[in-house]
Order: structure tokens, then sequence, then C-alpha cells
């Protein structure tokens, strides 16, 4: 990459985070302390694993409290979008993973949930 090609590129990013961007998601402080928050608990609290592992479920859930914690600040149509794609994705996650077919049963009632 050419040394013009990254000053545009620098500009673009620069334009992204202080423009529009800024005030949709505020402060980025805040707004990182709240996906922070999301995502401390969602770690947390899981029951379904014991394990300290970050899973492709896990990471999942966790796009979508990203997408949450912007809606905090302001709710917009395409984070709500965003967050809907998200669940389909973990929906195709755990589908892979318990191999679950056209609304049948899971492998096992007492399997950890779509995250090993």
């Amino acid at each position: 990459m050419d040394k013009d090609r990254k000053a545009d590129l620098l500009q673009e990013v620069h334009d992204m985070v202080t423009g529009p961007r800024a005030s949709a998601y505020g402060e980025t402080a805040i707004n990182h302390s709240r996906i922070a928050d999301f995502w401390n608990n969602w770690l947390k609290n899981r029951s379904w694993s014991h394990h300290n592992v970050i899973t492709p479920y896990d990471v999942a859930m966790m796009m979508a409290l990203v997408k949450f914690a912007r809606c905090q600040q302001q709710p917009s149509h395409d984070s709500h979008c965003d967050i809907a794609g998200y669940a389909a994705v973990a929906e195709d996650i755990y589908e892979q993973i318990m191999e679950v077919e056209d609304g049948g049963e899971d492998r096992s009632a007492t399997q950890n949930r779509g995250t090993e």
C-alpha cells in the first residue's frame, strides 16, 4: 500500500470515528465500558459452560451484545437488524454443534448447549 492510499485510509477512519458514528455510539470509553459489562456478565453467568474459553456461540452472542450496548446510546434500525443477524448466526452454530435437525431434539439434555 503506497503512502497516499494509507493516508486516505487513515482519513476515512478518522472521519468515521469522529463523525456520525461518534454521535450515534457516544463517548468511546462509555460505549466500550457498556460492552465490557455485557461481555463480563455473559461470560460469568452462562450456566452451560464451565470452561474458560470463548466459543463460536459466545462470539455470536457477544457481538449481539455490542449492538445492544450501542442501542443504549441511540437505538437504530441497523443495530436491530444486526442483532437479528447475530441471533441467526448463533442458532446456526447451535444447530451445527448440537446436530439439531428440522426441529428435532438435542442429542442429550445433559450436554452443554452448543458451546464445546
